[in-house]
């Protein structure tokens, strides 16, 4: 299942304000067609309702490697020391919310990955594997 919310963006040509569906999380166990769009990293598209340019936004995807118990954060803006350990803390503090979760965390390989090129290899090996 994909997760998504509404963002409220500027068009990069005209600078006209608008909302727009982005992805936040996606199982790929139940959402497989999204991994083409993840691979050649379109997954977050938005097109201005005025003058229709198409931007692909940078923004965090929480991807469910399902069923082989791994979630990586894909984040090209998460570059820095400081911002790998925010969203490793953030992670640490949802499984140690309670012991089911905490059970589930120690189970799971947890990743950040900033560049779409060290999560490709992922996505290849995912969809030769669970096909």
């Amino acid at each position: 299942m994909t997760g998504t919310s509404i963002a409220e963006i500027e068009c990069e040509k005209c600078k006209t304000v608008f909302e727009t569906q982005v992805i936040e999380h996606i199982d790929l166990s139940e959402d497989r067609e999204i991994i083409k769009a993840l691979r050649i990293g379109k997954a977050n598209r938005a097109q201005c309702p005025k003058c229709k340019k198409v931007m692909y936004l940078d923004r965090s995807i929480v991807v469910n490697f399902e069923p082989e118990n791994r979630i990586v954060v894909y984040d090209p803006n998460a570059t820095s020391q400081e911002a790998k350990e925010s969203l490793q803390s953030e992670y640490d503090s949802i499984i140690a919310f309670n012991e089911i979760l905490k059970e589930i965390g120690a189970e799971t390989e947890f990743s950040i990955f900033t560049s779409l090129d060290d999560l490709k290899p992922l996505l290849d090996e995912y969809e030769k594997t669970h096909r």
